[in-house]
């Protein structure tokens, strides 16, 4: 498992809201080692779970972190396939697993779904 590399897949960038406020918030904390550090303070409990996984409220829970934070670090990790998010939920979340525990289960795609017209489905 590897941890000593840092996902930066929006741009270069870990990602932000749109405000200025988050930009320079995720901009530090890619400059600074923080992004990095918390990709790696999660993958290391993500793979000790093995095929059960975990939340972003288990790792909230886990890390003390909140949502935003929490639910950020596996997004940023799935869009960057280091991590999957399984089809499957547990206490109303989706259960995110490190890729050498999928073990044949169904998993999401990260990404944003195609707009599609309602009249005929076509794809915007």
């Amino acid at each position: 498992m590897t941890t000593n590399q840092t996902s930066l897949p929006y741009n270069g960038s870990s990602g932000w809201s749109g405000s200025d406020t988050s930009k320079q918030r995720a901009q530090l904390a890619d400059t600074n080692g923080m992004t990095k550090e918390r990709q790696s303070f999660t993958l290391i409990p993500l793979y000790e779970r093995g095929y059960e996984g975990m939340t972003w409220k288990e790792l909230s829970q886990y890390t003390t972190w909140h949502h935003g934070v929490a639910s950020g670090v596996l997004s940023v990790l799935h869009k960057d396939e280091r991590v999957n998010r399984l089809r499957e939920s547990r206490d109303r979340c989706k259960v995110y697993v490190h890729p050498s525990f999928l073990h044949g289960r169904e998993y999401d795609v990260q990404g944003r779904k195609p707009k599609e017209c309602p009249n005929c489905g076509h794809s915007l």
